[in-house]
């Protein structure tokens, strides 16, 4: 990127009126440089079916070209037209609950022939039209891309076809997916049932990897066809999300990002988070740190709020602090969902810049002040790399292992996940995220949550990184079953017991009250606990209990040059904090003398400059101190040096530039 991307999706076609040059001249005077157009509108764009009509697509393009604003073009395949459900009802994915009825978005299957057909079609009249433009500088394809769930029986058959090409042998099928079990075995691919009625949690993973794999292979193909268009010069991404609770919360179950990630030019994400009082920035850096990783490059975020929700109306300075948030997780464009506020609709209280009025007000005012003041510090404050000590491990498959067999309803493998992410985060220590497929090597420790799902390879690279002299802390739950599921019939953790230096064979939900102590201080343990019978681990805890108390709660284990921490149970905030400082420690890894909601986070600019950033997340003035080399405070010109003390004030963003 020459710029830093700063905009709005725009819908000519939502407008209760036409106002396109009152907004674009707003547009231009606030600083904003880029729209996103196009991807919500197919019915706009094909009233019916074979008529196409690009006359909103052109009115946008005509306005942005007036006042030098780029265009990033959806390809608006998420949501189809009524007329097209009509003449293809199958469109609409039958799920396990039973076939969806038209209304909203992200209810294709991704499969269906007539549905990739007359896809196909749009996106090509689409990209012809508008590849030319001056102002389009990339495409987004789709749009948080969905299976849907789909299950259908046509659907279903495209899965068997992948499984008879994978397992020649029906007989290995049935021994791997152990399907001898309540009468479930196959005896020939002609009899196998509808799976939306299995009880068999491997082959249901199958079928939800498959899913995952049609994501993948929708985005691959529509990138096939924009690059037959498209010029050199420009990009192509997609909004990659997370899951989600009442924001975005883990790492999404329901697409392979890293495999997406492949066909994209740069990553595009979308990050959604709490404001006003419950606003910590952990929800920005945890996405954010997630869409740097997958190509350990600066990426775009293609929507964040303006207002939002009723319940994230930001306070006075918020926008401007989440802004640098993003800038400082390495994002190198910044979009909000929308400019407008809609009149009508499901989103319509899902408010964009401007209110439903329509008229320039505090929140437009504050971008418009953010976006004056960074662009004289742009160069220097950007981020274009880090170099982050510590990575955490995160595996889809065995996000997905954990949903068919749960903990509990409130510990699934995102809140093991985040639990140990945000302990990270208020201790200002920045991590990247790896897959099982990456090199590890680079790293000082990895952190492991609950890697249910883990082949042998998997475990051999974990255990040569160790080996080699690298720090591990991995958690209960993890290298349990293999990637289909299958429970491994050893010792746990499988794989691992030689390198823990502990095993076990049984494990309990804590019905009572059961505390760890670590380093002499008590901490309650919930949810889950696995009865580790130590060999020759250290054990930094045992269950404080009457009846649990030979077994050892918390171990460590020198493997060759390096050292691995097992975590058998679920332990309290405080008590995973202090865990965690303990294998910081061990790693050599120094802490920070700030913490939440004094929040650093650093990275390098183009020049290669060490660049920090100070976040103060609260309504309170606070102390910070300084840990880099000499520096200066970009915004002010003020000097610092190693060790000085400054205050910030509520909500507000301190940057230094190290000399």
């Amino acid at each position: 990127m020459k710029d830093f991307l700063f905009g709005a999706a725009y819908y000519d076609e939502y407008m209760p009126y036409d106002r396109i040059d009152d907004d674009f001249k707003l547009l231009k005077e606030g600083g904003f440089n880029v729209v996103r157009i196009a991807e919500s509108t197919w019915s706009s764009l094909e009233p019916s079916d074979g008529v196409f009509d690009f006359t909103h697509i052109d009115r946008m393009l005509d306005a942005a070209q007036k006042y030098g604003i780029k265009v990033i073009v959806g390809t608006p395949t998420y949501a189809i037209p009524s007329w097209l459900d009509k003449k293809y009802p199958d469109i609409i994915a039958e799920t396990k609950a039973g076939k969806g009825i038209y209304g909203a978005r992200q209810q294709n299957d991704l499969t269906n022939p007539d549905y990739l057909r007359y896809c196909e079609r749009i996106i090509r009249k689409l990209t012809e039209h508008v590849a030319k433009h001056p102002c389009v500088i990339g495409y987004q394809l789709d749009n948080e891309t969905r299976s849907a769930g789909a299950a259908s029986i046509r659907t279903q058959k495209i899965f068997i076809n992948k499984l008879k090409e994978k397992y020649k042998d029906i007989d290995l099928f049935n021994k791997e997916f152990g399907l001898d079990y309540w009468s479930n075995r196959i005896s020939s691919w002609e009899d196998f049932p509808d799976i939306r009625g299995t009880i068999n949690q491997s082959l249901s993973a199958a079928y939800k990897g498959f899913l995952r794999e049609t994501v993948t292979g929708f985005i691959k193909w529509q990138a096939m066809i924009v690059n037959e268009y498209k010029k050199p010069e420009q990009f192509i991404t997609n909004n990659l999300d997370y899951s989600w609770t009442t924001h975005s919360f883990g790492l999404q179950p329901l697409t392979d990002q890293a495999d997406v990630a492949e066909y994209l030019d740069i990553t595009g994400t979308d990050i959604y988070h709490p404001s006003a009082g419950d606003f910590t920035g952990r929800e920005i850096a945890f996405c954010s740190g997630i869409s740097r990783s997958l190509k350990k490059a600066p990426y775009i975020v293609l929507e964040t709020q303006a207002q939002g929700n009723p319940g994230w109306l930001p306070y006075r300075g918020q926008l401007r602090l989440a802004a640098y948030s993003h800038i400082a997780g390495g994002a190198c464009g910044i979009l909000y969902w929308h400019f407008h506020s809609i009149h009508n609709a499901i989103e319509s209280y899902w408010k964009g810049i401007l209110s439903h009025d329509l008229l320039p007000n505090e929140t437009y005012k504050e971008l418009t002040d953010f976006k004056k003041e960074f662009d004289t510090i742009s160069h220097k404050a950007l981020i274009s790399y880090k170099n982050n000590r510590i990575a955490i491990l995160i595996d889809t498959a065995s996000l997905v292992g954990l949903e068919e067999f749960p903990i509990s309803s409130d510990l699934d493998y995102n809140t093991i996940l985040r639990n140990l992410y945000d302990t990270l985060y208020d201790l200002n220590l920045e991590c990247d995220f790896v897959y099982k497929e990456d090199d590890l090597t680079e790293y000082d420790l990895i952190i492991v949550p609950a890697l249910y799902s883990a082949d042998d390879k998997c475990l051999e690279k974990i255990r040569d990184f160790i080996y080699r002299g690298g720090h591990v802390l991995m958690t209960f739950k993890s290298c349990f079953s293999n990637n289909n599921l299958k429970i491994y019939p050893d010792r746990q953790p499988h794989g691992m017991t030689d390198c823990t230096g502990a095993c076990y064979d049984m494990f309990t939900v804590p019905n009572e009250e059961i505390r760890v102590k670590i380093d002499g201080v008590s901490y309650p343990v919930t949810h889950w606990m696995e009865l580790l019978k130590p060999d020759r681990a250290e054990v930094i805890a045992y269950y404080d209990h009457p009846m649990r108390k030979d077994y050892a709660a918390i171990t460590r284990n020198r493997y060759g040059e390096g050292q691995i921490t097992y975590l058998g149970c679920n332990l309290s905030k405080d008590g995973l904090k202090a865990l965690i400082i303990k294998v910081l420690k061990a790693a050599g890894l120094s802490l920070s003398e700030n913490t939440y909601p004094c929040i650093v986070r650093t990275g390098y600019n183009k020049a290669g400059r060490r660049i920090h950033y100070f976040f103060n997340y609260s309504s309170d003035t606070i102390k910070a101190v300084y840990e880099g080399n000499t520096g200066t405070e970009i915004l002010t010109g003020k000097a610092l040096h190693k060790g000085d003390n400054f205050n910030m004030n509520p909500w507000t963003v301190v940057i230094i530039e190290e000399a």
